[in-house]
């Protein structure tokens, strides 16, 4: 599945005193107090940056590179999230409740806890990624790709799963109504705890 890559290419470096948050690299932790609201991170790098430190919130994402940084419990709750890399980082009880979400990567990130709630999910690629105790309550999910993913006690209620490939991920604990197991794919043994969960014993 072919991703929209974070439109990056004329990006020159900033700090935070700038206050300007398009066409920028931002490698450091702002030195003072910095309030970021109501705006839109457009044509943007952050490496090694730490957003717990920083007040934020109301923000769009767009064509952005995240690297190395620590977004933990930020909330993108109804946010556009669109053209969006997540590499490395830290991101553990952070919300996308109703988020637009489209052509967006994760990639070797510590994600647990993440609320997805009612969000809207068109094209998504996580790989090698912790999304264990994460929630997807009403999600809408189009065009998905999961690869060596830990979804360890992750709910799955009234999300289309359809044709969602789980067979390399850890499953194990994770709940799934029987709205959101039609058409999802699993291996063998994924099969045998899928099937103990609707009540059914296999016989070997």
């Amino acid at each position: 599945m072919e991703i929209g890559k974070p439109k990056v290419k004329t990006c020159v470096e900033k700090t935070w005193e700038d206050e300007d948050f398009e066409n920028c690299i931002l490698k450091e932790n702002p030195t003072k107090t910095v309030h970021v609201y109501d705006t839109t991170f457009d044509s943007c790098i952050f490496r090694h940056v730490d957003f717990t430190k920083i007040d934020m919130g109301n923000v769009d994402l767009v064509d952005v590179v995240f690297e190395d940084c620590d977004l933990s419990n930020i909330r993108f709750d109804k946010k556009l999230i669109s053209r969006v890399l997540f590499k490395n980082c830290k991101m553990v009880g952070t919300s996308f409740v109703e988020a637009s979400i489209k052509d967006v990567q994760f990639e070797e990130c510590n994600t647990k806890y993440l609320n997805f709630a009612e969000a809207r999910i068109q094209k998504m690629k996580v790989t090698e990624s912790d999304f264990s105790e994460s929630s997807f309550l009403e999600t809408k999910m189009k065009n998905i790709e999961f690869s060596r993913v830990n979804f360890y006690q992750t709910e799955f209620i009234k999300t289309n799963l359809n044709g969602v490939d789980f067979s390399s991920c850890d499953i194990s604990e994770s709940y799934f109504d029987y709205e959101s197991l039609k058409g999802m794919i699993v291996d063998s043994f994924q099969c045998e705890s899928l099937v103990g969960m609707l009540g059914v014993k296999v016989k070997k």
